[in-house]
C-alpha cells in the first residue's frame, strides 16, 4: 500500500473542498454587477454551499460506512469538479447559487472520507502526524480563501475561482481511482428519517443564527432556534429507536464526547474573534479591509506550521495535555487581543494574533487524534462526520455570539469607543468559552492519567 499517494489525493481534495467556502467572498461585489443582482441576494452564493454542506455531512459520514469510503471519494471529487465547472458557466444568480448547493453536497462527501481512511491506512503510532498534516490542509484552506480569491480576481474574471478546481479535482480523482484501498461497506439499511430530521435542525441552527445580527430578524431567528431545539429533540430519540442510525449514540463515549465539546469550546473562540476583529480593526482602529485582513495572517501561518509538529509529538506525549495547553494559550491569546489598547503598534497585534494560532495548532491536532481514537473503528466516517459538523456548528455560534452582544448594545449606531468596548466583551466571552474547554481537556487528561 502506498501511503504517499493515497495521503496527496486525501489532502488536496480536501484543501478543493475547504477553500470553495470562503474563496468566493470577495468576488461579491462583482457577482451582483455582472450577474445583475442586489447584493442581498449574492449572499446566497456563499450561504447556498455552507448550508448544503452542513445539512448533508451527517448522512455522507454515515453512507461511508455503509458503501465504502473509496466509492464515496470517487463519487464527491468527481461531482464537486463538475459543479465548478457548471459555477464558472453560470449565466445568471439563480444557475449559480443551484450549482453552489452541489458543490456543498459534493463537499460532505469529499470531507467523509480522509479521517476513516487514515485510521485504516496509518500506523496508529503516526496518526498524530498525520492529523497534523489534515489539521494543516483544513486551516489553510479555510483561511487562504479570501486572498487566493483576490488574487485570482486581480488577474482573471470571476469564473476562474471556480475552474482553479478543476485541475485539482483531476488530480485528486485519478489519484484516488489508482491507490485509494476498496474497503467493503457494512450492509446496513440508511436511516433516512434521521438524515431529514438531522438535517432540518442543522438548517434550522445555522439560518436562524445568522439572522441575529439586525433587529429586524431578530423574531424569525429566535423561531428558527427553537425549532432546531425542537428537531433535535425529536432527531435525538429517533437515533435511539433507529436499528442503524446516522449518528450513533454508542458513539458518544465519555472520552469520545469531552473531546467533541473542548473542540466546540475551541472552534467557539476562533469564530468570536474573526468575526469581532475585523470591527475592531476598521471601526475602532481606521485601518483599511485589506490592513485588517494582514493582520489576521499570523493566526492561519502559525497552524501551518505548528499542526503538524503538533500532531506528531501527540504520537510521543499524551494529546490530552497538549490539548490543555493549547486551549490555555488561546484563551491568552483572547485576553491579550481584549486588552489592546488604542495606539497598539501592528508588531503588537501581530504578534497578539499569533499566539491565537500558536494555542489553536496546539490543541487541535492532538484533540482530532484523541477524538478519532476514542472512536470504534467501526464508526470512523461517523466520528469524523460529527467532527467536521462540529466546526461548522461551532464557529457559527460564536459569530452569533458576536451578533448578539453588538445588537444588545446598539453598537450599529455607537462610535468608535462603543465598538472597542462591544469587540472587549466579545473577546472575554470567547476567551471564558475556551477556558472552559481547557478545564475539561484537563479533567480529561487527568482521567487519562489514573486509567
Amino acid at each position: 500500500m502506498r501511503r504517499g499517494p493515497i495521503l496527496a489525493a486525501l489532502l488536496a481534495a480536501t484543501f478543493m473542498a475547504t477553500i470553495d467556502a470562503s474563496i468566493v467572498n470577495v468576488a461579491l461585489p462583482t457577482l451582483a454587477r455582472d450577474l445583475d443582482a442586489s447584493p442581498s441576494d449574492t449572499v446566497w452564493v456563499t450561504t447556498g454551499f455552507l448550508l448544503a454542506a452542513a445539512c448533508c455531512i451527517p448522512a455522507t459520514a454515515a453512507l461511508g460506512d455503509r458503501v465504502g469510503r473509496r466509492r464515496l471519494f470517487l463519487l464527491g471529487v468527481p461531482l464537486f469538479t463538475l459543479a465548478s465547472v457548471a459555477c464558472a458557466a453560470a449565466p445568471t444568480l439563480d444557475l449559480l447559487v443551484a450549482a453552489r448547493v452541489v458543490q456543498g453536497m459534493a463537499s460532505s462527501l469529499v470531507l467523509a472520507v480522509p479521517i476513516p481512511v487514515f485510521r485504516r491506512v496509518v500506523p496508529p503510532e503516526r496518526l498524530g502526524s498525520v492529523l497534523g498534516l489534515n489539521a494543516m490542509t483544513v486551516a489553510l484552506g479555510t483561511s487562504a480563501g479570501p486572498a487566493l480569491g483576490g488574487v485570482l480576481l486581480t488577474v482573471a474574471s470571476w469564473p476562474w475561482l471556480f475552474l482553479v478546481n478543476v485541475p485539482i479535482g483531476a488530480a485528486a480523482t485519478a489519484l484516488g481511482w489508482r491507490y485509494l484501498p476498496s474497503v467493503p461497506g457494512r450492509q446496513a439499511r440508511f436511516d433516512l428519517r434521521g438524515a431529514l430530521l438531522v438535517a432540518g435542525a442543522i438548517a434550522a441552527f445555522l439560518l436562524g443564527v445568522r439572522g441575529l445580527g439586525a433587529v429586524s430578524t431578530l423574531p424569525v431567528s429566535v423561531a428558527l432556534l427553537l425549532v432546531a431545539v425542537v428537531v433535535t429533540v425529536l432527531f435525538v430519540r429517533a437515533e435511539r429507536r433507529a436499528a442503524e442510525p446516522v449518528i450513533p449514540p454508542g458513539l458518544f463515549t465519555r472520552p469520545f464526547s469531552l473531546a467533541v465539546v473542548t473542540a466546540t469550546c475551541s472552534f467557539f473562540g476562533q469564530g468570536t474573534a474573526f468575526v469581532a476583529l475585523p470591527f475592531l480593526f476598521q471601526e475602532s482602529f481606521g485601518d483599511s479591509a485589506l490592513r485588517s485582513a494582514l493582520l489576521f495572517t499570523p493566526w492561519p501561518a502559525v497552524i501551518v506550521v505548528v499542526a503538524p509538529l503538533a500532531g506528531r509529538l501527540a504520537d510521543r506525549v499524551s494529546p490530552t495535555l497538549l490539548a490543555c495547553v493549547g486551549l490555555t494559550v488561546l484563551a491568552g491569546g483572547l485576553v491579550s487581543l481584549a486588552l489592546l489598547p488604542d495606539d497598539a503598534s501592528t508588531v503588537d497585534v501581530l504578534v497578539r494574533t499569533a499566539v491565537c494560532g500558536l494555542g489553536f495548532a496546539v490543541f487541535q491536532s492532538p484533540n482530532n487524534r484523541d477524538m478519532m481514537s476514542a472512536a470504534p473503528l467501526r464508526h470512523s466516517s461517523s466520528a469524523a462526520g460529527v467532527l467536521n459538523l462540529n466546526r461548522t456548528v461551532s464557529q457559527s455560534t460564536g459569530s452569533g455570539a458576536v451578533s448578539v452582544v453588538f445588537v444588545a448594545t446598539g453598537v450599529a449606531a455607537g462610535s468608535a469607543a462603543a465598538h472597542s468596548d462591544a469587540v472587549t466583551s466579545v473577546l472575554f466571552l470567547g476567551a471564558g468559552v475556551v477556558a472552559v474547554g481547557a478545564v475539561l481537556a484537563a479533567v480529561r487528561s487527568r482521567g487519562s492519567a489514573e486509567a
